[in-house]
Order: C-alpha cells, then sequence, then structure tokens
C-alpha cells in the first residue's frame, strides 16, 4: 500500500494475529449474539492494523529523507572493512544476499557477501522493492554494535537498492592485499 508516495507494508504475523483475533471476536457474537464483541472487536482489529502502518509510514519517510544526505557522506567498503571501530560510520556495501530472515516481523536481516567476506545487514522495514536470496544489492546504511557483543558489528541499512553491476574494488587500505576473484570462501550450511 502507498500512502503519499511511500510504500508501507503490514507485516505477515501481524495480519494473522489480526485474522485470528477477527474471527475469535465473529465466533463469540455467534455464539453469545452480545452486541460488545462487535463493538469492541471491531476497532482494535482497526487498531491493531493501523498503528503499525502509521509507525512503518513515519519510519519508511524518515529514512527516504535521510537517504540522500547518508548517501553523500558515505564511504564504499567491503565486508572485510567494517569493524567495531566505525560504528556510526554512514557506509556502502555491495554484495550478494545468501541468507533472509526476519521477514514474518517486517525487520528483514540479511547476510550479504562480497568478494572479502561476509557481513549482517539489518533493516527495521521491509525494503522497496522486496529482495532475496541471490540478489545483488547495493546496501547505504550505518555501522551498528550489537547490544550482547560489542564486538560483532551490522550494517543498519537505510536503503536496499537491486544492481546489476558491483562497482570496481576501491583500492586496499591499511596496505591489506585485496583477495583474487579465485579467492574461495568457506560458507557453512545451515539447515
Amino acid at each position: 500500500m502507498k500512502i503519499r508516495g511511500i510504500t508501507v507494508r503490514v507485516p505477515p504475523l501481524l495480519f494473522a494475529v489480526t485474522v485470528f483475533f477477527a474471527a475469535v471476536c465473529a465466533m463469540m457474537y455467534g455464539s453469545t449474539r452480545d452486541p460488545s464483541y462487535v463493538y469492541l472487536g471491531a476497532p482494535l482489529c482497526v487498531i491493531l492494523i493501523c498503528v503499525p502502518l502509521a509507525m512503518n509510514y513515519m519510519t519508511e519517510k524518515q529514512l527516504a529523507e535521510q537517504l540522500p544526505a547518508m548517501r553523500v557522506r558515505a564511504k564504499f567498503s567491503r565486508a572485510r572493512q567494517i569493524s567495531p571501530a566505525m560504528i556510526g560510520t554512514p557506509v556502502i556495501v555491495e554484495g550478494k544476499i545468501l541468507k533472509v530472515t526476519g521477514l514474518l516481523m517486517g525487520k528483514p536481516s540479511y547476510l550479504l557477501s562480497d568478494a572479502t567476506g561476509q557481513i549482517v545487514v539489518r533493516r527495521f522495514a521491509l525494503p522497496e522493492p522486496l529482495v532475496g536470496v541471490g540478489a545483488s544489492v547495493e546496501v547505504v546504511g550505518t555501522v551498528a554494535r550489537k547490544i550482547t557483543n560489542g564486538d560483532v558489528v551490522y550494517v543498519n541499512a537505510v536503503s536496499i537498492k537491486p544492481v546489476r553491476k558491483f562497482r570496481d574494488a576501491a583500492p586496499a587500505e591499511n596496505g591489506e592485499k585485496s583477495p583474487s576473484r579465485e579467492e574461495k570462501m568457506h560458507i557453512k550450511k545451515i539447515h
């Protein structure tokens, strides 16, 4: 659904909970004929959908306003270059999506892989357009740390856009040798 040009989506889990709640209210009304189930149930169903839609709209609007300024300040980084010292730094990362989680709650987390390694990318709203496993993407965001473990960093994405071709590798920093394309990555499969 678009509201003033901004795409907002209801997370699937929230939609399922709302439908379940509406069905319970309908069954209770059907069995008791007590109109309070309709008077209270219908507005609560509307609130269950409208409040998250409004929150999603406000988040997406704020991210859309931040994107141009962040893109100007962001520096292109590879997965291996991102470290705890970069927390709060705007970055642009390109890579291929290996794994997607969190879509049911509307807060996706992506495992992104490039020629140098892997990095986790999180977004606290569903991106437009939706991207899945195998997609080549460009991510604009800031480096953040996990609350439980300060040494583990991820990219808090403002924008995740599909790309057809990756930009050329930037020159190696800190005397670090750029990995060759033939260098193999070992990815542990989780079943």
